[in-house]
């Protein structure tokens, strides 16, 4: 599911304390990124808004505004794994994997992002609290994100959801922690669109911008 090859070397990848400091220049990075959202996440067919949707960057803590792969030991703990990160940052990743899950699915007239700053119906907030792997007897992939559908004109919001995403994993190598990030990520998405689309539709024409 991930884009690029996994090599002996990946599987044995180190962790390194924090995701602050920079590798040296001549160590070797692998760089990896999400492959598109499935055009079927949900199994119904959303109907069709005459709604633009923006989705914004999440919000994030120090620890997740870098694009380095994070895992929480046993002791609590934030590493990030040594010679890999993602394609962008965090909350970019998780951004673009969002706003192309919505417009796989269809529904909406527009899909855009706070990249381009476009005029929209509806803007798609988030925080993202968690995102990492947590390493335990059960090592799982965590993403902990609050959504809101936000006015853009009164920035009233609409309406919020916590979500919480718990992807199991067979072990911390690189290997089974990238396959698990994608799962855990289709899982959000889907949730995300079963809960925005049918709440979109019902704002009232008469509150929206």
């Amino acid at each position: 599911m991930i884009r690029l090859p996994l090599t002996t070397g990946l599987l044995a990848a180190l962790l390194t304390l924090g995701g602050c400091s920079l590798l040296p220049e001549s160590e070797p990075v692998a760089v990896y990124q999400y492959s598109q959202p499935p055009q079927n996440l949900i199994q119904q067919r959303p109907q069709s808004l005459p709604l633009s949707l923006r989705v914004d960057t999440p919000q994030a803590g120090y620890a997740h505004t870098g694009p380095r792969l994070m895992v929480q030991t046993r002791d609590n703990q934030l590493l990030s794994y040594r010679g890999v990160r993602w394609s962008d940052p965090t909350p970019t990743l998780l951004r673009e994997y969002l706003a192309q899950a919505f417009q796989r699915q269809g529904g909406l007239r527009a899909v855009t992002t706070d990249e381009n700053a476009l005029h929209a119906d509806v803007h798609l907030g988030s925080d993202l609290r968690r995102f990492q792997v947590v390493d335990g007897e059960q090592p799982h992939i965590l993403i902990e994100l609050q959504a809101r559908l936000v006015n853009p004109e009164s920035r009233r919001i609409y309406v919020s959801r916590d979500f919480r995403i718990e992807q199991p994993i067979g072990n911390t190598q690189i290997a089974h922690v990238l396959e698990g990030h994608e799962r855990a990520a289709q899982t959000l998405a889907r949730q995300l669109l079963e809960w925005a689309l049918p709440q979109m539709a019902a704002i009232p024409a008469d509150s929206r911008p």
